[in-house]
């Protein structure tokens, strides 16, 4: 199961290191307490605007040992993504490790995202072996996997550093644009994660 293990390793790291980008600006915050338990991870940096300042929440009242939490959360995220989301039930363990990276200043997409990769990561095994019809649809999903995948990438790209990118040093700070990146970004990580089932399963059933 190359492509599905290859789409849980790269998509889980992704999350982990945006939940250490989230950290990295609560902790320059410094030893002071938040205003409540939803913050912004980088409230006064230019860069992030039109992001928001990064959303996130956190149940602790201080920003730095938040952001320390966060980065060790998402460090562990990213390393169990990459080197044990394949063992067995090591899905539920992205699930597990996703609920503190929410609690303390992880973000709220990559926590979140964390989660569901974790919950795909539960039933990549079953899917790839169930028994169904292999139509036209399934073979050009699981031919085109390399260029969903690559798509998917680079749609998470243009999310983060690119929205930063365009918004800072190019003044593109309209709405629409940056909902139309997330937009094809969360699109083709779903479309990527039934094409690699696919191209894992028809891969498995020219081997028997």
């Amino acid at each position: 199961m190359k492509a599905t293990r290859l789409w849980v390793s790269v998509m889980g790291a992704w999350m982990g290191l945006a939940g250490i980008e989230h950290g990295i600006g609560e902790i320059l915050q410094g030893n002071q307490a938040p205003d409540g338990i939803m913050i912004q991870s980088w409230p006064d940096s230019a860069l992030f605007q039109n992001l928001s300042g990064e959303p996130a929440l956190t149940v602790l009242p201080n920003l730095l040992y938040t952001g320390l939490l966060a980065v060790f959360f998402s460090l562990v995220f990213a390393a169990w993504s990459i080197f044990g989301a394949h063992r067995q039930r090591g899905g539920w363990v992205l699930m597990l490790l996703a609920i503190p990276m929410l609690l303390f200043g992880g973000g709220i997409f990559p926590p979140l995202l964390g989660f569901l990769i974790g919950a795909a990561a539960t039933r990549i095994p079953a899917a790839v072996r169930l028994s169904r019809t292999i139509t036209g649809f399934n073979r050009l999903l699981a031919n085109r996997w390399p260029c969903i995948f690559a798509a998917c990438c680079a749609a998470w790209l243009a999310v983060l550093p690119d929205v930063v990118v365009l918004g800072h040093a190019f003044g593109v700070d309209h709405a629409g644009v940056i909902i139309i990146i997330i937009a094809a970004a969360f699109s083709l990580l779903f479309l990527s994660y039934l094409s690699s089932i696919e191209h894992d399963r028809i891969e498995l059933s020219q081997s028997f």
